[in-house]
């Protein structure tokens, strides 16, 4: 529609009170969820827009958007992982906190189910506006997904896609399978059918191992069964406790015997924890080794050409980009960019 569309003509496409329509717009309470749906159709249908100039400086003022940040506790450690997303947050409520935007970090440990659950009924409790957090646990995930809704409180996953059975949901993630393709066919380029080929999935105090890890797993075993189908290699599934790490050494050592390459798989971002042992044990020379991630121990390992290869899925910028497309959503009502695909992105010491 070339006119230009106010709230009043809105309403009157959409056949609800001009009320209503505001209370869709401005993401308020009141509206059922099929009403909203209709009326945010008939928005986009006629490219109406919000005065967002005015909507942000009355943010500004008023500081109303608050966001709340539910990560594993590990987000406290600058040399772990999930700082990453974290600093990722921290950067985009900076460059928006002009804009009347704010955060709140809430955290959970990753092998208590019901830390997860305490912190998530601590968010709803806080009036919070949207929350940023990561499907480790099904169960949990649901059940807040399910009061979010009812709060009209939306919510983005990072990291991982995960099954949360609701009408709306939002991810920004990796595709887990693809890249473990991606780690399947480099070293598949490298050791052919002259050595072994070893997954592992370090997990940390007897977690389980999650289920991004799993795809991944499950995607570099299929990159062989789809694209090489003549060749069975023999691929060993490790899973350990990185509290025990050195307990491994019994089982590398066996491969020390054969003198064969070493095609070795890490399917979450400790990668770090490996080269150290297989130098004690003699196997770094004849090892190509290929994990996830830029955490300070990463860099520093492919740097030294410990590690080969790290494949990024941006953990900085996924946090970063909720907080952005929240501050869209929740401003504009457009959720584009609370669904992303990261791109499989290879780091090697060249290109780091």
């Amino acid at each position: 529609m070339k006119d230009t569309v106010g709230i009043k003509k809105i309403a009157e496409l959409s056949g609800v009170s001009i009320g209503t329509v505001d209370r869709v717009i401005n993401n308020r309470s009141g509206v059922s969820k099929k009403t909203a749906k209709h009326v945010n159709a008939v928005i986009k249908h006629t490219g109406y827009k919000k005065n967002n100039v005015a909507s942000r400086l009355k943010l500004a003022k008023s500081k109303s958007i608050s966001i709340s940040v539910l990560f594993p506790k590990e987000a406290y450690l600058e040399d772990h992982y999930w700082h990453l997303p974290l600093l990722g947050v921290q950067k985009a409520v900076a460059e928006l906190k002009e804009m009347g935007i704010s955060h709140e970090l809430f955290v959970f440990d990753i092998s208590n189910k019901k830390s997860f659950k305490r912190a998530s009924q601590q968010i709803l409790k806080n009036a919070t506006n949207a929350i940023i957090t990561v499907p480790f646990f099904a169960d949990e995930c649901q059940s807040l997904r399910e009061q979010a809704d009812a709060l009209n409180i939306p919510i983005v996953y990072i990291d991982t896609k995960h099954d949360v059975n609701q009408e709306q949901n939002y991810f920004i993630s990796q595709n887990s399978l693809q890249s473990g393709k991606v780690a399947g066919r480099i070293l598949y380029q490298i050791i052919k059918d002259r050595g072994n080929y070893l997954v592992f999935n370090l997990i940390n105090n007897n977690t389980e191992t999650q289920k991004n890890n799993l795809e991944r797993e499950s995607g570099f075993k299929s990159f062989f069964e789809e694209e090489v189908p003549n060749f069975k290699p023999n691929i060993l599934l490790i899973t350990a406790d990185d509290s025990k790490i050195n307990s491994l050494e019994k089982k590398l050592l066996a491969f020390k015997k054969d003198h064969t390459p070493l095609g070795i798989f890490v399917t979450n971002s400790r990668a770090y924890l490996l080269p150290k042992i297989l130098e004690k044990i003699g196997l770094a020379a004849q090892s190509t080794l290929i994990g996830y991630d830029l955490n300070p121990g990463n860099i520093e390992l492919l740097r030294e050409n410990k590690i080969q290869f790290i494949i990024n899925q941006k953990p900085e910028f996924q946090g970063y980009s909720a907080v952005k497309g929240l501050f869209k959503f929740l401003t504009e009502q457009e959720d584009e960019e609370l669904n992303h695909t990261i791109p499989v992105e290879v780091i090697l010491k060249e290109n780091l």
